[in-house]
């Protein structure tokens, strides 16, 4: 009669760590932590993107300079 009074005990016992470890993964600030790394993993690569496209716009606006003047 004692193991099925210990499979209950066992089972509660894994029950509320189960919850435990599924409220702990998913609180906020573990989300915000996430959301912290993601950014600090991305950012670097948009920055440079970033430059890029500004570099590619001020020499688009220089040759449509030039193809304006031009065709004057």
């Amino acid at each position: 009669m004692e193991e099925p009074e210990m499979q209950l005990k066992g089972k509660k016992v894994t029950d509320k760590f189960t919850e435990s470890v599924y409220v702990l993964a998913n609180e906020p600030s573990v989300a915000l932590y996430r959301l912290q790394e993601h950014v600090r993993r991305s950012l670097p690569e948009l920055a440079q993107h970033k430059a890029d496209m500004q570099r590619w716009e001020e020499q688009s606006q220089g040759a449509i300079y030039t193809v304006e003047y031009a065709c004057r």
